[in-house]
């Protein structure tokens, strides 16, 4: 699905105007590689720049939990940010961050993040807060899963542009952000989201005058039936603002609406539904999302 549409958002109390375009750029990289042993999953990791892990966290056993931190706190025209993730073989991770990224307005360079993640017949759930992203941003971001047909994977990427509740609007900048999956070396899923002006937020052929955007996906070998869909469908209250559908066996959750907190609070609820299902494990929740 290729869009066409404007937008930009803003993230904090604080005027996006005020960054760091017009100062040094950010080169960062940060390199996850989770291995089983006999007990539990462990990390290995190694960064340059401002990306990294702190510690890993085990509050449910064996599931490595790991919380990717990037101390600026935004992302402005010029930096660039790298995520390899490789999960092998028998391992278990849940991945998520402390807060949202946010993509402040850009001196005409480019902000770029790109995340990889490899899974070897292994299991990953992928879920960050949120990507924001200010008026005059100048954005691209990728997220690629790679996956045997043995993997498990749940994981979400949710896009804001502008920022409501702070009166903050997207009048221009561009994003151009790539979702793709793919199941033994084929492409499952390829999805692309180009957005160039605000002009284009409130054309039908766009993101129909919304300004949140998620995406959430799930697979596992043997994932299927109407019943389960339907059942998701039910936890989301059959809102307009959610959509289910069925690629093989990948589940595919979107939600188009004016709200990152309501489209997270529907993932969530899924997720709840789905981790079971797909991970063989009760849903706990991340620690870092209590605070």
């Amino acid at each position: 699905m290729d869009l066409a549409v404007t937008g930009g958002p803003s993230a904090s109390t604080a005027s996006p105007s005020t960054n760091r375009s017009t100062s040094k750029s950010w080169r960062a990289e940060l390199r996850l590689s989770f291995e089983h042993n006999e007990e539990k999953t462990l990390l290995r990791r190694s960064h340059s720049g401002p990306l990294m892990v702190q510690r890993p966290f085990y509050p449910e056993g064996a599931v490595c939990h790991a919380y990717v931190l990037h101390p600026p706190g935004g992302i402005v025209g010029g930096d660039s940010l790298r995520i390899d993730t490789n999960v092998a073989n028998d391992a278990s991770a849940l991945v998520t961050t402390p807060g949202a990224n946010k993509f402040y307005g850009s001196d005409g360079r480019l902000a770029e993040l790109h995340q990889h993640i490899l899974l070897d017949n292994s299991a990953i759930e992928w879920m960050p807060q949120e990507s924001i992203f200010f008026d005059r941003c100048n954005v691209a971001q990728q997220l690629r899963i790679d996956l045997t047909s043995a993997s498990r994977f749940i994981g979400w990427d949710i896009s804001c542009f502008g920022r409501p509740a702070g009166n903050y609007v997207f009048c221009s900048g561009g994003v151009f952000s790539q979702l793709a999956l793919y199941l033994d070396n084929r492409p499952l899923l390829i999805e692309r989201l180009r957005v160039n002006g605000a002009i284009d937020l409130s054309r039908l052929s766009g993101l129909k005058g919304c300004t949140t955007s998620a995406t959430m996906l799930a697979i596992a070998p043997n994932l299927a039936g109407d019943e389960l869909i339907d059942r998701i469908r039910e936890i989301l209250n059959g809102s307009a603002e959610f959509a289910v559908t069925q690629i093989e066996t990948l589940f595919v959750i979107r939600y188009l609406g004016h709200s990152t907190e309501a489209a997270r609070n529907g993932f969530i609820k899924v997720w709840q539904l789905l981790r079971p299902i797909v991970m063989h494990r009760n849903a706990v929740m991340p620690r870092i999302w209590a605070t």
